[in-house]
């Protein structure tokens, strides 16, 4: 039985150089050719004898069993390798006088008795370790073996999609408290560089996740975020669901070591098939080339701790909560929906020695805190990259031609100003890639985004916010946000991008598990009442000043009047919700033997239903209800009936009918009446293209309908 030992990894370029000194290369001598494996890997349910041949014949060929790259101290092959364990073989060709050939990996996993009739209509991943654990902050080099359904069945026997080698490691912040593990996956070369492969039918690329679904016990909220962003427009992950292995042990692959209904999906990175970013390169200190690409998200300041690992998570569930913060929620302001859907401010509690009191204007006497004003807008342009254990340290900010703000080696990690909390961070270029030069630039343009957009001019085309944000990008991550109420949008996990020569857009989604109702704080639970008046500045970057012009909130108005009818509806989206469960009936029994959280409380869980169909039914409940009420909160746009003769009848529940037979708008920028506008007041001759808005005595319009030519 061979012995499998953890990788001992030398540096590329250390082994580089001792291999060039141990086998020293002429012009005339060209590179050995790599070995030939008389038994290529894959999956084994026997024990399988493994010879190595080397071209020229007689050189010598060093193999290794651990992972490791094959270097001169390693074994010298003599005699064929009986397979008795799961391991990966690593293979190069010596000749004398000659370079090293490259390096060959074949993995021989050897299945147990207990997996010889296991099958899933789901695709199969086997991971295998060879005997370390996976960390978190580090990465381990590993095995990986796709392996997709053929005839709608997927065997740890079938042939593979992929099988290669990868880095691996823990991922996730929140999600580390919980025994089912996320986990990044790089795809690896033999020399240990990244490289590009198509997996399970989605495009090639080398970075990959494996989300692990806990919380989440109907497994599909993220999946079925994601499809709605891209049925948007709006590039999100493209996802697999599969059934996951790890093996750490080194034995046999067995049924201990099924680890669940996975994720498999695209990580939020620059490529052409993901977020289309110019790239941008150390060199690019001037304009146009340092204006993009730049992709950065708002986040938390930590990446969390292992801590203790329970089935219910940590810390222990407390029940429902509702988060409420002196002088929150917020009223509408320029929102466009109806100022009943708003609750009122919460007011800070008095104490006193025989109850507690609620007051407006406490005294400062009294000890309490007196009621906040809402502050206005704050400015939260910080930059940075995530400390690894709590708050980063204040360090001063780069100025656009200032490299040395920090200390030599230090990649920044925030730009010092007054808000102190959910700032940026640096995403591609990565912190300790990004140059001074374009750290401030960056820093600048954000400054002048913000000066325009809270100064007097900021709904002017070319002076305000609309030079420096796209607003459609905007508005179509604000609608999926509310949509689905995620307790963590504008929040964590918040991406933005900026192209060369671009604007700023928000997006991609991503991380999504707390929506459609799964959650006990922010009042997340309830399908009542908007997510973001909860929030502060600092969380809901920018939003408020936007809804300030009346014009984009109009937009918003009329991107919902739009997606009702297709991604938003209700009808559309629980037959996918059904779709997706069906796809995942068998699967996700096993998934919850593996994980017997059904009926359990699993923080920051609101509802937990005793079966997975409960689960399903509170989550099509919930969104059918959120749809409904957001309709409520919004003008209702004209109902068009035939009247006979050609004519058309329009109706509204409320309000003013205006419209115009041209293909214009009957409201005019700014919200008035259009001058060319007509107010309707009897069936109309339809010959050309009518466009129709209700004007209610709020200045609130309904989005449009639009028929004819």
């Amino acid at each position: 039985m061979f012995r499998i030992e953890p990788p001992r990894r030398p540096a590329a370029a250390a082994l580089a150089l001792l291999l060039a000194l141990t086998w020293p290369a002429t012009a005339k001598e060209p590179a050995a050719a790599a070995p030939a494996f008389s038994i290529p890997g894959g999956v084994f349910t026997n024990h399988p004898t493994v010879a190595l041949t080397a071209t020229p014949p007689g050189a010598a060929v060093r193999y290794t069993l651990d992972g490791s790259e094959p270097g001169a101290a390693s074994p010298i092959y003599t005699r064929p390798l009986a397979i008795t364990n799961s391991l990966i073989l690593r293979a190069r060709v010596l000749a004398k006088d000659a370079p090293p050939g490259p390096v060959r990996s074949q993995s021989y996993v050897l299945l147990a008795d207990d997996l010889l009739d296991f099958n899933s209509n789901l695709p199969l991943v086997i991971i295998n370790t060879f005997g370390p654990e996976i960390p978190h902050e580090e990465k381990a080099a590993v095995s990986t073996r796709f392996i997709d359904p053929r005839n709608g069945h997927a065997t740890p026997l079938g042939a593979a999609d992929f099988d290669g080698r990868a880095h691996l490691n823990i991922r996730g912040r929140a999600s580390l408290r919980y025994p089912k593990r996320s986990y990044t996956v790089k795809i690896l070369a033999e020399n240990d560089d990244a490289a590009k492969a198509p997996i399970l039918g989605l495009a090639p690329e080398s970075d990959w996740i494996l989300y692990a679904p806990f919380p989440d016990k109907t497994l599909l909220r993220d999946v079925l975020a994601y499809e709605m962003s891209n049925q948007l427009g709006r590039w999100a992950p493209r996802t697999r669901f599969v059934e996951v292995f790890v093996n750490e042990s080194g034995a046999k692959l067995s049924r201990r070591d099924y680890v669940g209904v996975y994720v498999f999906e695209e990580k939020v990175k620059r490529d052409l098939n993901r977020v289309p970013l110019k790239k941008l390169d150390p060199a690019d200190h001037a304009e146009p080339e340092i204006t993009g690409g730049y992709l950065f998200k708002k986040d938390h300041t930590d990446r969390g701790d292992m801590g203790p690992v329970t089935l219910g998570g940590f810390p222990s569930y407390q029940g429902a909560i509702t988060n409420n913060r002196v002088g929150f929620p917020t009223g509408p302001g320029g929102f466009p929906g109806d100022p009943a859907g708003f609750l009122p401010p919460y007011k800070i509690p008095v104490r006193t020695n025989k109850l507690i009191v609620f007051d407006g204007v406490p005294g400062l006497s009294t000890g309490v805190r007196p009621v906040r004003e809402w502050p206005g807008p704050l400015v939260t342009n910080h930059l940075g990259g995530a400390a690894r254990r709590g708050p980063s340290s204040p360090r001063p900010a780069p100025g656009p031609d200032n490299e040395e703000a920090l200390p030599p080696g230090e990649p920044v990690r925030e730009f010092l100003r007054t808000a102190r909390t959910n700032q940026f961070f640096f995403v591609d270029p990565e912190p300790d890639e990004i140059t001074g030069v374009q750290r401030g630039w960056l820093q600048h343009h954000l400054n002048r985004t913000e000066a325009a957009l809270h100064g007097d001019d900021f709904t002017d085309p070319a002076k305000g916010y609309a030079a420096f944000l796209d607003a459609d990008s905007f508005i179509d991550y604000h609608l999926l946000a509310e949509v689905t109420k995620n307790a963590d949008a504008f929040r964590f996990s918040t991406f933005f991008h900026k192209d060369r020569g671009g604007k700023i857009k928000m997006g991609p989604l991503w991380d999504w598990n707390l929506s459609f109702g799964n959650c006990n704080g922010k009042q997340a639970w309830q399908p009542e009442y908007w997510l973001w008046p909860q929030l502060n500045d600092t969380e809901y970057v920018w939003f408020r000043r936007l809804f300030d012009d009346r014009d984009f909130a109009q937009k918003y108005v009329d991107r919902w009047t739009e997606l009702r009818g297709t991604v938003f509806s209700t009808t559309n989206l629980l037959a996918r919700v059904d779709q997706i469960a069906a796809e995942l009936r068998g699967p996700q029994a096993r998934n919850f033997q593996r994980w017997p959280i059904l009926g359990l409380n699993v923080n920051p869980n609101y509802f937990v239903g005793e079966t997975y169909e409960e689960e399903l039914q509170w989550m099509k409940n919930w969104t059918a209800a959120r749809l409904a009420w957001i309709d409520q909160q919004f003008v209702a746009p004209p109902v068009a009936a035939k009247a006979g003769d050609g004519q058309i009848a329009l109706t509204a529940a409320a309000g003013a009918i205006y419209y115009t037979l041209n293909g214009t708008d009957p409201r005019a920028p700014g919200g008035g009446v259009a001058p060319k506008a007509l107010t309707y007041e009897g069936p109309i001759k339809l010959n050309d293209r009518l466009t129709a808005r209700v004007l209610q005595q709020t200045n609130r319009w309904s989005g449009p309908i639009m028929l004819g030519k």
